[in-house]
């Protein structure tokens, strides 16, 4: 069947021919809903993967499954939950997804016990910490590279579940006060909101807590996941300092206070003014997430200004993140911070970024690949010098290079 896929960020198109079986002379990619910013979902070649009828074992759950339904239909609360609602269970894992909690929480690994994986020579396999465990680590930030996530078993955890929270809003000026904010509390969710288009870098940090057993009706609020056709490119630009007067306002009027809020509104943000192709010609985005160490942070603003340099800033949001369990993964979570930051793509200076992605690397920073459409092989290289030993595990799975996206093409990722 024909499909016309995108990623979110509307910058790569493509029709595809959908499958649900292997062909061992096709090159391949299985793909959820497409919530990659750039190229990371997109099949290299004609045929992305879906495998819609899947029989699985009782304890596995099907990796299609977004993690809004887990959650609604199982009262359980996960490690690592992402900024949208409609992300797959497989992508969760291809992608090893974090959230508000990366302080206490880590990333989304730990949710999982085991993985079901059908790979590249058909083999249906699978795999944890003790049974092909090289496999498993690959597989969890390998962005769907190692073969077909079917299912998923997840590992009992101890979060509060609750549809409602505390939310705890703080003002501040300058990036180092903002860290100093942050805490690694256990059930804490925190997030910043950062103005890169004022001199003081003005900031918002959210912090929520879960209320259990809040007198209230318990349910998931609808999240409206419809998107316009049009856009208010000229914000995007920042014409007349536009960008930089509503940042202003919108930071101006926002008070300190602790409010209740319902689980959507802590951890899918993302609405009309946060939706970036709102502000952007012909909605099309794209966005530098990174990640650099705790012991680095005192660089963090001397970072953030060469990414910035030449370049108009849309939104930017602060993490904090904890160790990654496995380097035999693509992952770019480490012990420290990530900054997102959204930009259009038509004022995008694809030049002065590479002087940004230098300093990351002197850094021992790393990028989001779940979110990049900028780096060259090389930068890529030097970010992750642990792809060596990914690859060799992925050559052992994958000879024949059957499983393939754009990105890693662009990245070379798998040259054998």
């Amino acid at each position: 069947m024909k499909k016309s896929i995108q990623s979110w960020g509307n910058l790569y198109q493509k029709n595809i021919l959908t499958t649900n079986s292997l062909d061992s002379n096709e090159i391949l990619l299985s793909y959820g809903n497409l919530n990659s910013y750039g190229d990371a979902a997109i099949p290299l070649g004609q045929y992305g993967f879906k495998k819609e009828e899947l029989k699985l074992e009782k304890e596995f759950i099907s990796s299609s499954k977004t993690i809004e339904k887990y959650l609604s239909e199982n009262k359980k609360m996960l490690y690592g939950l992402p900024g949208r609602n409609n992300v797959t269970l497989g992508g969760a894992v291809a992608a090893d997804v974090h959230g508000k909690d990366g302080a206490w929480g880590n990333s989304f690994i730990r949710n999982i016990d085991s993985l079901n994986l059908l790979l590249p020579n058909n083999d249906n396999i699978t795999c944890s910490r003790t049974k092909n465990a090289e496999v498993f680590y690959s597989t969890i930030g390998g962005y769907g590279l190692t073969g077909s996530i079917l299912g998923i078993k997840f590992q009992d955890n101890s979060i509060p579940f609750s549809y409602f929270y505390s939310s705890t809003t703080k003002k501040g000026q300058e990036i180092q006060n903002l860290l100093m904010f942050f805490n690694s509390n256990k059930h804490n969710y925190s997030v910043a909101w950062v103005n890169l288009l004022s001199k003081k870098k003005d900031w918002i940090l959210e912090t929520s807590n879960p209320l259990e057993n809040f007198n209230k009706p318990e349910k998931f609020e609808k999240i409206n996941m419809n998107e316009f056709g049009f856009s208010l490119g000229l914000i995007g630009k920042n014409t007349f300092n536009s960008m930089g007067i509503i940042n202003k306002i919108f930071f101006l009027f926002k008070t300190e206070n602790k409010i209740i809020k319902n689980f959507s509104k802590v951890f899918y943000p993302i609405g009309f003014v946060s939706n970036t192709k709102n502000i952007s010609p012909v909605r099309k985005i794209l966005q530098i997430q990174f990640s650099i160490p705790k012991k680095n942070e005192e660089n963090l603003d001397e970072l953030i200004d060469l990414l910035i340099y030449n370049q108009v800033p849309l939104l930017c949001s602060v993490k904090r993140l904890s160790s990654n369990e496995n380097s035999l993964n693509l992952s770019f979570v480490q012990d420290g911070w990530t900054i997102a930051v959204d930009f259009s793509e038509k004022y995008f200076n694809h030049d002065s970024i590479r002087y940004f992605y230098k300093k990351l690397i002197e850094l021992e920073g790393k990028i989001y690949l779940a979110k990049d459409s900028t780096l060259n092989e090389s930068e890529f290289k030097n970010m992750y010098p642990n792809y060596k030993d990914w690859r060799n595990i992925v050559k052992k799975i994958d000879p024949n290079n059957l499983f393939q996206s754009k990105l890693s093409k662009r990245l070379g990722l798998k040259q054998w």
